[in-house]
């Protein structure tokens, strides 16, 4: 990392965001190790590695910036709910899962543009949800396609099943927890936070079995807030917030 400037500088201002809130400021990435330890820095770099991997779509109908801010938010929110549950170890774990939970929907938009408009279009036309869209145009869905994609990439199981089922709304099997938040902070990130319990108790009346994550609505709130808050700067530090936002003409 310390021979690429361009990762050096997005790893610290990652670290010294509010969304890590150390008390001091880190000034190299020997320090940023020392205090996050080598997995927490690989979290950081897989938003980064991607931002970049995936800068080229050239693709009219879809929006690079709103795609990271709603995948940036949905990682904010899995990781907070998940530092909320005594059964879940490894926290980061889960801002990669949310960061990488849509990643189908960018090979779609990178490969093939125009089953991206069509699929937008019947979305809006017909009032039937993105799985069934896809489903209906090409065969296989934005899902299919991130399970096969971080299969491939040799990534760790769970982060293959959030992709594979953040659309699911009954959660069962050995990832049930990782995959039910992935799920939850996937639909909470398309909210704006709470005012109150009763804002929020309207927002989880319309998603089906949020209680199976096991987190109380307070929890729920302040992940939403938190996510407000932090994910114009997390996506900064990332280099998200230079990707232009093409106006959608459907």
């Amino acid at each position: 990392i310390q021979t690429d400037p361009s990762l050096t500088s997005k790893i610290l201002k990652m670290v010294n965001s509010a969304y890590y809130g150390l008390p001091n400021q880190v000034s190299s990435i020997p320090q940023a190790v020392a205090l996050l330890g080598r997995q927490h820095l690989h979290h950081i770099l897989m938003g980064s590695v991607l931002a970049g991997l995936f800068s080229d779509i050239n693709n009219p109908y879809f929006s690079l910036r709103e795609f990271w801010h709603h995948s940036i938010k949905t990682a904010i929110i899995a990781r907070q709910l998940a530092m909320q549950n005594a059964a879940v170890i490894d926290h980061d774990a889960f801002f990669t899962a949310g960061l990488l939970h849509d990643i189908g929907q960018l090979v779609i938009a990178k490969v093939m543009p125009e089953a991206q408009l069509e699929i937008e279009n019947r979305i809006k036309l017909e009032g039937i949800d993105i799985i069934q869209a896809e489903m209906e145009i090409l065969g296989f869905s934005h899902t299919d396609v991130g399970e096969g994609l971080i299969q491939q990439w040799g990534l760790p199981r769970m982060l293959i099943q959030c992709a594979a089922r953040h659309h699911d709304a009954d959660h069962s099997g050995p990832f049930y927890i990782d995959t039910s938040i992935v799920y939850l902070a996937n639909l909470l990130s398309r909210y704006a936070p709470p005012e109150d319990d009763g804002a929020a108790e309207a927002i989880l009346n319309v998603i089906p079995n949020w209680q199976q994550t096991e987190c109380t609505l307070e929890q729920i709130s302040v992940a939403m807030q938190l996510a407000d808050e932090q994910g114009q700067e997390v996506m900064e530090s990332l280099g998200m917030l230079d990707m232009e936002i093409i106006d959608e003409q459907f």
